[in-house]
């Protein structure tokens, strides 16, 4: 929200007839959810790290090279071979 929606949603909530515990009350959920904000950002930021500590190696270049370096691998036989689990 921009400051100018915060503003019209500040003087929203001055203009109710709330109690003093109807305050506490929305300020206990306000806090919650910025709580619970925080947490689903560090989440993400932790995933996003563990995705970049497992393409480290790749972490700087960009997907042709990525690509470029995979056929290399390849032509030069260093792909694993897939055994079958079926026999």
């Amino acid at each position: 929200m921009n400051a100018v929606s915060l503003n019209n949603l500040w003087s929203y909530l001055q203009g109710l007839s709330l109690t003093a515990s109807n305050q506490r009350w929305l300020g206990e959920r306000l806090i919650e959810a910025s709580a619970a904000h925080t947490t689903a950002v560090n989440e993400e930021e932790l995933k996003l790290k563990k995705l970049n500590d497992l393409f480290g190696v790749w972490s700087g270049q960009d997907g042709e090279q990525i690509e470029a370096a995979v056929r290399e691998a390849r032509v030069a036989d260093y792909e694993r071979e897939l055994v079958s689990m079926d026999d």
